[in-house]
């Protein structure tokens, strides 16, 4: 495998091809070469293709009944249905949560059942079920809990004597500990005693699938017609759970991919006005796509809970008040622009602390009173700047509240469960990319000694960001039938990533700078028509001073391709990541 330093000092691999099982894939599916070489090297085998390309929402599903506690949480339900219960929700506040708690109020309410509702302020209680929330749902006389999102680590609260009225059903997709909390049932695919064949779902299709097996049960006890209520059509929540799966970073592979690639057509049709005018107000005037979701409405959905009012996000889910949703989107908006300076302060600081433990395999920094809404997403910067796990930990007074954020294959969420096992931790737990903790002061040079522990054996190299291209192109093979070939592997994400390019030789025409900090570049093709390329946040480092200096010069240019949204024309263009000098 040949290797490659960059202008930007990094390393660059073409993957590997079979070619011959590409063959097979263009001639059995007649798909062009360029399609099938990119389906073979996502591992993808022949009779794997046509579930790729057109996957099928319900053949893609797991099945509910695989699932452990699943048929006694459908009794229960339908118990407290027909007795005319109260029923209550806590959901986590991030978007996975947010659109859980959604999906299942909204299918209630198409049947005319009203259920409490519950958020945990993430600045003042932290994640999870907590005991001034069981409280008031104690004295609503609640009888039946879902906890949605949370709860399977939460042993302290679920296990409290004080709630054994309550009868609780999780559903949660975090890794458990080899212990369970005493609820009445516990429905999570990472559960320690499940097969883990749907471990990659997010607590939304977890939710998700719940509600598939209510609708079922509910509809062989002949509930709707006894009722006389339609059943919901549950395929008009998909953009719900499309937008929680894609913020969750799970892995968009089977089940997940066929889930948002169906939501995100309904998103497409523009059904759902929330979403509809969060899109309007980030002037996205294309069609959106799963990008969209990660990077604009999901942080916007999150900035309501990490700066002001964890209600915000599953408020404007639920809504189908305009005004309100014309309201609510406006402040989403504005949380976001404040979320952003706070972050930018507290990043300067973890950032100085980070670059001082680069002989680490992981880095933890700590600092009083920054604000705790925003430690996951400096810790995803930080581990993302020099690719390795982090975790961020702001204390007020003795007590630390971390978010921690990891790489491609380390398991950050198993090895914060391990060191609140070791009694470290007040609590800790999560998945295997983020995770969350309390810890003492006291105990926190404990604490990172054990993390140093825990990861030095491992070999330097697991933590050198490795980046792979797909295919070597030349400047003329890029155009809009390529374009449309690429668009048929989408969604893009976590588990299905975009293809990226090597183009080879290619000469620069001209180059302009753009609001002072990005590059818009136009490449020289034989058809008298340049290609335009995006060079984003470069003109301060080494990547963007050359392609400015490219007189007499041809370059390698590793990309992205995407069709120019901006023109009137059907146009290809290019998203530059990286180069380095032709010497051809």
């Amino acid at each position: 495998m040949k290797t490659i330093d960059s202008f930007l000092g990094e390393k660059w691999h073409k993957k590997n091809l079979d070619e011959r099982e590409s063959l097979l894939i263009s001639q059995r599916h007649e798909i062009s070469l360029i399609l099938s070489n990119l389906l073979s090297l996502r591992d993808l085998k022949e009779d794997e293709i046509d579930n790729y390309l057109f996957p099928n929402l319900l053949k893609n599903l797991p099945d509910p009944n695989n699932f452990i506690d699943m048929n006694k949480s459908l009794e229960r339900t339908y118990k407290a249905m027909q007795n005319n219960e109260k029923i209550a929700i806590i959901a986590d506040y991030d978007v996975d949560g947010s659109t859980s708690a959604a999906i299942m109020y909204k299918f209630f309410k198409e049947i005319n059942i009203e259920l409490l509702l519950e958020i945990p302020n993430r600045l003042d209680e932290g994640y999870g079920p907590n005991k001034k929330i069981m409280n008031k749902l104690k004295k609503q006389n609640t009888n039946l809990l879902f906890t949605l999102d949370c709860g399977t680590n939460s042993f302290e609260v679920l296990n409290d004597k004080e709630y054994q009225d309550i009868d609780i059903i999780v559903i949660d997709h975090h890794i458990s500990d080899f212990k369970l909390p005493e609820v009445y049932s516990l429905i999570n695919p990472n559960r320690f005693d499940e097969t883990g064949e749907s471990k990659d779902l997010a607590a939304v299709g977890v939710t998700f699938i719940f509600l598939m097996a209510l609708r079922r049960f509910l509809r062989e006890k002949n509930y709707f017609i006894k009722k006389n209520f339609p059943e919901p059509n549950l395929l008009n929540l998909l953009d719900l759970v499309a937008l929680g799966t894609v913020c969750d970073v799970v892995k968009l592979k089977n089940y997940n991919r066929a889930i948002v690639k169906k939501g995100m057509d309904i998103i497409h049709k523009r059904k759902n006005e929330s979403i509809k005018k969060l899109f309007d107000n980030s002037n996205i005037n294309r069609e959106p796509n799963v990008q969209d979701l990660s990077f604009i409405i999901g942080p916007q959905l999150n900035a309501a809970s990490r700066i002001e009012n964890q209600f915000l996000a599953t408020k404007i889910l639920i809504t189908e008040d305009i005004t309100e949703i014309e309201n609510l989107t406006k402040r989403l908006f504005l949380l976001n622009e404040k979320r952003k300076l706070i972050e930018k302060n507290i990043y300067e600081e973890a950032l100085e602390q980070a670059s001082k433990q680069l002989q680490n395999n992981i880095i933890l920094v700590s600092g009083n009173n920054w604000h705790k809404g925003v430690l996951g997403i400096v810790a995803g910067k930080i581990s993302e700047k020099y690719y390795k796990p982090c975790i961020v930990i702001s204390f007020i007074n003795e007590i630390g509240y971390g978010s921690a954020r990891s790489i491609k294959d380390f398991n950050l969420g198993k090895l914060i469960i391990e060191a609140n096992n070791a009694n470290l931790l007040i609590s800790g737990g999560g998945h295997e990319q983020a995770a969350g903790l309390k810890i003492n002061k006291l105990k926190l040079d404990m604490f990172f000694e054990y993390l140093i522990n825990s990861t030095k054996s491992l070999d330097p190299i697991f933590f050198r960001k490795t980046n792979y291209y797909d295919l070597d192109l030349s400047i003329d093979q890029i155009n809009f039938d390529l374009i449309e070939n690429i668009e048929k592997m989408e969604p893009f994400g976590n588990g299905n990533e975009e293809p990226r390019f090597k183009i080879t030789n290619a000469s620069l025409d001209h180059v302009k700078i753009i609001k002072e900090k990005h590059l818009m570049i136009f490449i020289k093709n034989n058809f008298n028509d340049n290609l335009k390329g995006i060079c984003f946040n470069c003109v301060d480092n080494n990547l963007g001073q050359n392609l400015l200096n490219f007189k007499s010069k041809k370059f390698h240019i590793f990309c992205t391709l995407k069709r120019d949204n901006f023109n009137d024309k059907l146009m290809p263009q290019i998203i530059i990541y990286d180069a380095i000098l032709s010497i051809n």
